[in-house]
């Protein structure tokens, strides 16, 4: 039977307001520390003090649930362990005596492993310990747009005066890759559409954090997070439609299809004649369009190496041995070497390529079911209020999961853009018993 929502009064123990902030803290040294790695003083500082948001984040909520015997598990978390088990296993089954242990598997995956943990701990126990309540999850989205706002006012301020340089061809504010800067803008995006309905005493003021997060989006040149708002486009459009009951969703896809098919072509396709730059992408793979020569070589890479066996195809090669298996082609090809790249760049194929299907399958279908769940849930819906956040935290996932097609930053806690992507996640499957609780 479908939920639905209704506002009550909620009788459940209010959270101080400073606590509201540590789910913010510790993702901002993540965001923070990106472009100290180019900056030698400031490496080895960077590279330890982004976890200590994170790690004072798991601290509180070790002493305030865990201790306490108040962690309430969920779906979440039940998930979670499968996951990690799956890891366990996958990484005890590991060929060491081949390209993994030429590559320092065990280093690598062990720290991945360790910090997806750390992670997976900071939401379960820290993020729990302050959301009590709707308006707790409502406050925590906030100061998350807050912060991202003036982390892009900053970097777009820093380029349009040279403060800041342009590093890779296009303006990607503090922090070092423009993919960076969009990618974490498209996942902000929904939550901050979702902030400019909610303050509505700002008058105009209130679409700021939209038109920052947007145009740092759009000028950075990033193919990727345009197809997504595309498809962000379609999936509002369905939701408001189940939730208002119009009959347009027809016209809504087609002119979604038709942008979709723009942005797919590539946005560099307006430089040149159309029929030129279509046939380019559609018959070379040099083409500029949604793949690029990384992609063209790294995928056919993976994905044989997937299929190499039934037990690779079941439970992958261990965890860490992404960047392993890189590792070990970079030290036989100067070609991979001068490429600089780190990962498969789609994190289906990467999670696949370490985990098997079946860790793959438990780590995506669940988070999949939450966007498509959301569609179902529309028309269920009593309150309004509800329903906006909860389509606003769908969306970012939304955005995260259409990210993985080119990135593979989910699984690594290292990128911007993972910590609140997982944060929406916890936060979206969560809503729903803080809401029954407004019912009892």
């Amino acid at each position: 039977m479908t939920q639905t929502y209704q506002p009550q009064i909620n009788n459940s123990i209010q959270t101080k307001k400073w606590l509201h902030w540590l789910p913010t803290f510790g993702w901002l040294p993540f965001a923070l520390a990106i472009n100290s790695f180019v900056i030698p003083p400031g490496t080895a500082v960077a590279y330890w003090g982004r976890w200590i948001g994170l790690i004072v984040l798991l601290i509180y909520g070790f002493n305030k649930i865990f201790i306490s015997g108040k962690w309430e598990r969920n779906n979440f978390d039940r998930f979670a362990f499968l996951v990690f088990t799956v890891i366990i296993i996958s990484t005890a089954y590991a060929d060491l005596n081949g390209v993994l242990y030429a590559a320092d598997f065990y280093q690598t995956g062990i720290f991945k492993a360790v910090s997806f943990l750390l992670a997976y701990l900071s939401l379960t126990w820290g993020v729990q310990s302050v959301l009590n309540s709707f308006n707790d999850a409502t406050a925590i989205i906030k100061n998350l747009v807050y912060s991202a706002t003036v982390i892009y006012t900053i970097g777009l301020i820093g380029n349009a005066l040279r403060i800041i340089p342009v590093l890779m061809g296009a303006p990607s504010g503090i922090f070092f890759n423009p993919n960076a800067t969009a990618a974490l803008g498209i996942v902000i995006l929904p939550l901050s559409i979702w902030f400019s309905s909610r303050q509505k005493h700002w008058g105009i003021l209130r679409f700021i954090p939209t038109i920052i997060i947007f145009t740092a989006i759009i000028i950075s040149s990033a193919r990727t997070p345009l197809v997504a708002l595309s498809i962000l486009l379609l999936y509002y459009l369905i939701c408001w439609s189940r939730y208002k009951g119009i009959e347009m969703l027809m016209i809504y896809g087609i002119a979604t299809i038709a942008i979709s098919a723009l942005l797919i072509v590539s946005v560099d396709f307006f430089q040149s004649s159309f029929f030129e730059k279509l046939y380019e992408n559609l018959t070379t793979s040099k083409g500029a369009g949604i793949t690029s020569y990384r992609t063209n070589l790294l995928w056919p890479l993976f994905i044989e190496k997937i299929l190499s066996s039934p037990i690779s195809i079941l439970i992958g090669h261990g965890w860490g041995s992404e960047e392993a298996l890189l590792l070990h082609k970079s030290a036989q090809s100067i070609f991979f070497e001068r490429l600089w790249v780190g990962t498969a760049h789609n994190a289906y194929i990467g999670l696949t390529y370490q985990i098997g299907l079946i860790g793959s399958l438990l780590t995506f279908v669940p988070l999949w079911s939450i966007v498509i769940n959301q569609i179902q849930q529309s028309a269920n819906y009593i309150n309004k209020e509800h329903f906006e956040l909860k389509l606003a935290l769908c969306s970012a996932l939304l955005a995260e999961l259409c990210l993985c097609f080119f990135e593979s930053g989910f699984y690594n806690i290292g990128s911007a853009h993972s910590l609140p992507g997982w944060l929406v996640a916890y936060i979206a499957v969560k809503l729903p018993f803080l809401q029954a609780d407004f019912n009892n």
